[in-house]
């Protein structure tokens, strides 16, 4: 029970912010009420006659209505009414006038139910106008008569609105009374309360809440719509109280295995609703992870890409660690020491069950620490697009995952989050088949349509990789992300051998109309080859090199050859063995290298001109 807890007092820090309609704003709901799109809305005066009423555009259709327990989960033929605003076949009286085989049982249950609300001791103006109105039992005629609906031939008729028949039309309520600022009751707190307040008061009957430890009036039917407006899934539900199946034997009644207070029940729920509405971190299919802290519900999202300043350093440096530490705490403030953040992520067992996979609950410095530790260490210095300069770039886990698990297989890419998130949000150790894995996926240039969508994968491989390498204690200063050309490691150096046949190549290939080629390199086209046989295969490129070299400029031919001839002259061509994935990162951070040089000479070259 403690996310029902950590919910429920994240409401409470947040409760200034019920009820509050913001445009473009994922509202955090009151208790007892629940959102519905509406398409007609009725603007009546303060002693209950009609004056008007329009069709409510899509943009503008989301409705905050109070709600019953039963209400707010109805289904097929039960008549369970909303307290206020509800379908025409509830609010209207004559809507059997005009719909064949309607009984008013609807309209007499809504009507006796809206009754006791306005004549109570909690009611408003506003209220009693609704229910003065409503039970002249006119309302479809009076839309007859103002050309909203038309009934011809004993059938009503009507364009659709919203893409909902007329039938079917959901109604919400303006009561416009001199003096009053507000006259929408879907946005007036004065509303939202006084419904609140005639509600609690009607519960009696009182059990021991598991999450607060008091007796006081518990809920039976908790919300759905968790993860969006459509979400018919439960965090908490329990079968009818038929069939054999229903508690195993073991107990005769739901509550005998766990309650919770209505008012707790509503407040964590619709937190959790806000939260995902409003920051779900990350986001695939029926899986939605959310990050927040009580004291500090803006907390950004530690599973998004991050970029550092474009053509920074390429190193983890202090200054790039703190731009980190404030975009996911954002603001500079360090959290408290009693401060702390919770990783909740929830899914759809079934279409009516809501499980909660993971939900954990850290020390918000700690939690930060390890944030700054994985953005920090799984990066890599590199540049997306051919107008963006080089940059620090830590991967988002989606794309990390997308790689190592491809996005073709549900149950896999599901297993690999699950397995990636604590070493983000934990500090846990990167497992190394994940880093394999994304590097035999960045061995293969032809499988990608372009360049830069097999550059970005190269660079996701190589963070993984310095991460590992980090971890162990064997990479922080020997892979770097800036181009160690003082390496010793046999892999490194081929691999700057091959991104220096690549920018040969290319160079060659650009003369004449300054862009980058289209067709695939010779590095390119044997770079799966060339990890598991890297002599033999320099020696195929090599000789498909020659062309290009006779193209080259003047200047360019020494520089490409004499670098060639380095880089060679460094290796032992007599060892047969395959390369390890360090060769990876020799090629990235060597093509890094060529391109700020060629960046730079660019830059000097125009200054001069």
């Amino acid at each position: 029970m403690s996310w029902l807890n950590d919910l429920y007092l994240t409401y409470e820090a947040c409760k200034s912010e019920a009820g509050i309609v913001r445009d473009n704003q994922p509202l955090l709901l009151p208790i007892a009420h629940l959102t519905q799109n509406a398409q007609l809305e009725v603007v009546l005066d303060g002693e209950g006659n009609f004056v008007r009423a329009y069709r409510v555009e899509k943009g503008d259709a989301v409705t905050v209505i109070p709600i019953t327990e039963d209400s707010g989960s109805r289904s097929g033929s039960a008549v369970y009414p909303h307290p206020l605003a509800d379908k025409l076949e509830y609010i209207a009286g004559d809507y059997g006038d005009f719909v064949s085989g309607n009984k008013k049982e609807k309209f007499e249950t809504y009507l006796a139910q809206l009754e006791q609300w306005a004549l109570s001791e909690y009611s408003l103006p506003q209220v009693e106008s609704v229910f003065l109105y409503l039970k002249k039992g006119l309302l479809m005629h009076h839309l007859l008569d103002a050309g909203f609906i038309a009934f011809e031939e004993g059938k009503l008729t009507a364009e659709k609105q919203q893409g909902v028949s007329a039938e079917d039309w959901f109604v919400r309520f303006s009561v416009e009374i001199p003096g009053r600022e507000e006259s929408r009751l879907y946005c007036d707190t004065q509303v939202f309360e006084s419904y609140i307040d005639y509600y609690l008061s009607k519960q009696e009957k009182k059990e021991l809440c598991y999450v607060s430890g008091e007796t006081v009036p518990c809920s039976e039917k908790h919300p759905a719509k968790i993860r969006n407006t459509g979400d018919k899934a439960k965090l908490i539900s329990s079968n009818n109280a038929s069939g054999v199946l229903t508690f195993k034997g073991r107990f005769q009644e739901s509550g005998q295995v766990a309650s919770v207070s209505y008012e707790i029940s509503q407040k964590a729920h619709n937190a959790l609703r806000w939260l995902i509405a409003k920051q779900a971190c990350l986001r695939v299919g029926e899986q939605v992870f959310v990050v927040w802290s009580v004291e500090n519900p803006k907390v950004e999202n530690p599973f998004a890409e991050f970029f550092g300043e474009e053509e920074a350093g390429a190193s983890s440096d202090e200054a790039y660690a703190a731009k980190v530490r404030k975009a996911i705490w954002g603001t500079d403030r360090e959290p408290e020491g009693n401060e702390s953040v919770m990783v909740m992520g929830v899914e759809a067992a079934t279409t009516g069950r809501l499980s909660v996979p993971f939900y954990q609950k850290y020390g918000a410095r700690q939690f930060l620490q390890n944030i700054v530790k994985w953005k920090t260490e799984a990066c890599w210095a590199t540049k997306h697009g051919k107008d963006r300069g080089a940059a620090v770039w830590s991967p988002s886990l989606i794309d990390i995952v997308k790689l190592v698990a491809g996005d073709k297989n549900d149950k896999l890419n599901k297993s690999m989050r699950e397995r990636l998130i604590p070493c983000v949000v934990e500090g846990r150790r990167l497992p190394y088949d994940v880093v394999l894995s994304a590097v035999k996926q960045a061995v293969n240039p032809m499988h990608y349509e372009s360049y830069w969508e097999w550059n970005k994968v190269v660079s996701i491989a190589c963070a993984l990789l310095r991460k590992w390498q980090i971890e162990r204690g064997n990479g922080e200063e020997g892979y770097g992300m800036e181009l160690n050309g003082r390496s010793e490691d046999r892999s490194y150096i081929f691999g700057q051998l091959l991104a220096t046949a690549e920018m040969l190549e290319r160079s060659a290939l650009a003369i004449g109309s300054g862009k980058d080629p289209v067709r695939n390199t010779a590095a390119e086209k044997y770079f799966v080859r060339f990890q598991r046989y890297p002599v033999e295969t320099w020696i195929t490129i090599r000789n498909q090199l020659q062309p290009y070299v006779l193209k080259l400029h003047a200047a360019g031919k020494p520089f490409y050859i004499s670098r060639m001839d380095e880089l060679t002259e460094r290796l032992d061509l007599a060892k047969k063995e395959k390369l390890e994935p360090t060769f990876l990162q020799g090629y990235s951070c060597q093509m890094m290298e060529y391109r700020k040089y060629f960046k730079k000479a660019e830059k000097e070259q125009s200054e001069k001109e």
